[in-house]
């Protein structure tokens, strides 16, 4: 019987211009968002060889120079992409894609595209994943609203009734006809996601089959739980025009409105430092170490001490390079500090941001599909810490050669191609997600639950209506 219902909601759906023309503008949709995820991945993957190169090049064809000289002008570390970017580029645009290691700071991450956009950044975030989080659940609101208002008005629901279809028979019955549509949907974006990675060019990443599965199983859920709430809706309603007015509201208060919301009173409970502010932070860190005289007498008398002699002209080491590391060494922590307290004010914002999910499934859906595609603010994350790594150790490379090799020379010692050539390459590879799920956890709780309430809610409204009709 379920099957039943499903092929004669089908065939009403093939003979409706309005459904035909939905569909074919969500896919059209689909392939225009599709096609510009693979323009901006291979754009972003053709600058990020191109300006790595650039960097190697000349950073090795600097000539002779002076070790520390060398650790201000330093190298970038540049952003490995996600080719699950193409499918949801997440917070890509506006966390930054490159990071400048150069000495005494660790600085924030640069090349933010979203700067760049202006007026034409309101077009950047369309992409398959915003056309399935945001159009699609409309797009099954469009088609489903007159799925029992009408057999309502029709005067078929009383018949189906009278026959003895049950509330769950009829429900998912009415519900398989728009799995099939979903699951065309859901196969349709992917399949362009994965062209999309492919034209453009990233890295595949080692669990990319389990991270696309993810995505498959959230979106179904996501979808399903969309669907249940328009049957549910619709058989709330006496008329196919109240269930439509009411579901185009529900779209625009828990859609639109809510995850403004939700986004303006993150900002507002929990605002972040300005640029301005975390900069004055990050220098006072800088140059804490010489702002210290009792800490810097520390060091040298615990130096002098160590190789027994009176001053540091007599130490077999240069104390100037060594003393370049102690003060990387004392501004570590206070950088990680700064970026501590900031990594904090963001999750405060996502917390609350998540506690709206409950009236807005699609801000669970963003979270959970922005960490699947390794897009998100914690991969993002995870690239900047490992960026900080390697600054770390290039500039101790540097300092040690100036250390233990410049002797009397001091800032006047030089090395050459030798030295420059020795400087390893930034690489970073995205963190298993298996590694992270914890963190997506209450996102992915909410989605399951709100299929659930909305399945039984939709089942309640069902076999109310059908009470009604039998009445």
């Amino acid at each position: 019987m379920i099957a039943s219902i499903a092929r004669n909601d089908w065939r009403m759906n093939l003979r409706s211009g309005v459904f035909i023309g939905l569909v074919i503008a969500i896919i059209a949709l689909l392939i225009g968002a599709a096609a510009l995820s693979s323009q901006r991945l291979a754009s972003f993957e053709r600058e990020r060889s191109a300006a790595e190169a650039v960097d190697r090049e000349v950073w090795d064809s600097q000539g002779a120079r002076n070790p520390h000289s060398a650790a201000h002008f330093s190298r970038y570390a540049f952003k490995p992409l996600s080719p699950l970017m193409a499918f949801d580029p997440g917070v890509t645009d506006y966390a930054g894609l490159a990071v400048w290691m150069e000495a005494h700071y660790q600085n924030p991450a640069v090349f933010r595209r979203a700067e760049d956009l202006g007026d034409a950044g309101r077009f950047a975030d369309l992409s398959p994943a915003w056309i399935l989080q945001y159009i699609a659940p409309l797009f099954l609101f469009l088609i489903l609203f007159p799925v029992i208002a009408g057999e309502r008005e029709q005067g078929t629901l009383q018949q189906m009734t009278a026959a003895g279809i049950s509330a769950t028979t009829l429900l998912w019955g009415k519900l398989t006809g728009a799995l099939a549509i979903i699951a065309a949907l859901l196969v349709i974006a992917l399949l362009l996601g994965f062209w999309s990675a492919g034209s453009g060019g990233a890295e595949i990443l080692p669990d990319s089959t389990l991270r696309t599965l993810g995505l498959a199983a959230a979106y179904t859920v996501y979808l399903v739980a969309a669907g249940a709430i328009a049957i549910g809706i619709s058989a709330r309603c006496r008329e196919k025009r109240t269930a439509l007015i009411a579901l185009v509201g529900v779209w625009a208060v828990c859609f639109i409105l809510v995850p403004r919301l939700a986004a303006s009173a993150a900002i507002s409970f929990y605002p972040a430092p300005d640029a301005t502010h975390v900069t004055h932070e990050l220098s006072e860190a800088s140059s804490a170490f010489y702002e210290d005289d009792d800490y810097r007498a520390e060091l040298e008398a615990t130096m002098l001490e160590k190789y027994d002699v009176q001053t540091v002209e007599e130490l077999p080491i240069n104390y100037g390079g060594y003393s370049l590391q102690a003060s990387e060494e004392h501004a570590e922590p206070l950088f990680e500090a700064v970026y501590a307290r900031l990594d904090g004010i963001y999750r405060q914002q996502e917390a609350l941001i998540t506690a709206a999910s409950i009236f807005s499934p699609v801000l669970a859906m963003e979270s959970l599909s922005a960490g699947l595609a390794g897009t998100d603010r914690v991969h993002h994350r995870d690239f900047a810490l490992a960026a900080e790594e390697h600054r770390r150790t290039i500039i101790q490379q540097l300092n040690d050669d100036l250390t233990y090799n410049a002797g009397d020379a001091g800032y006047e010692y030089t090395n050459d191609k030798a030295l420059w050539q020795s400087i390893a390459d930034f690489e970073h590879r995205a963190p298993r997600f298996a590694s992270l799920a914890p963190g997506y956890f209450l996102s992915a709780l909410i989605l399951l639950l709100y299929m659930l309430a909305s399945l039984a809610f939709a089942t309640w409204a069902v076999r109310r209506a059908q009470r009604t009709v039998a009445s």
